[in-house]
């Protein structure tokens, strides 16, 4: 089974969503019952709605147990911190560009590039990964391969 890389918030945050999700599915219940009472389900919008969003809903559920089951909290794991890995938070040079921007690398569940959150499943990251501070590397992007240089290696 594959592991999920998620932080200790992270983790928690998803904990909290299985929870709530099965508060609303409890609600669900209760609706799907009383919609059943008024008779006729075949032309009773409420009641196929609400069995619509109750399966949704155990599908989300299934899917974030299943996840929380085989989540390794990023936190907690013992890495290398001489070297690029997950939990890192890296500044990389683009050596065509003269141009340095920083990440953190975290696991595909919490990637968000637009707040500096970058997946250890993308080309760039995968490029970085393994290297120390001050080396250079190549990644392959969708656009071709691109030359890098690790600037800053940091775990906080």
């Amino acid at each position: 089974m594959e592991k999920f890389y998620v932080s200790r918030k992270k983790y928690e945050d998803l904990v909290k969503e299985v929870k709530a999700l099965k508060e609303i599915k409890a609600q669900l219940s209760e609706e799907i019952g009383a919609a059943a009472a008024q008779g006729d389900l075949k032309e009773n919008a409420e009641y196929h709605a609400a069995k619509e969003k109750q399966a949704e809903t155990l599908r989300r559920i299934d899917d974030l147990e299943m996840k929380l089951r085989n989540a390794e909290i990023t936190d907690d794991l013992a890495v290398d911190r001489s070297e690029a890995r997950i939990g890192a938070t890296v500044t990389i040079k683009d050596l065509a560009a003269d141009i340095e921007f920083t990440y953190t690398l975290v696991g595909s569940m919490e990637s968000n590039p637009d707040k500096g959150l970058l997946s250890v499943k993308s080309p760039l990251a995968s490029g970085v990964l393994g290297k120390k501070e001050g080396e250079e590397f190549e990644a392959i992007l969708p656009r071709g391969p691109k030359k890098y240089k690790l600037i800053k290696l940091e775990y906080k």
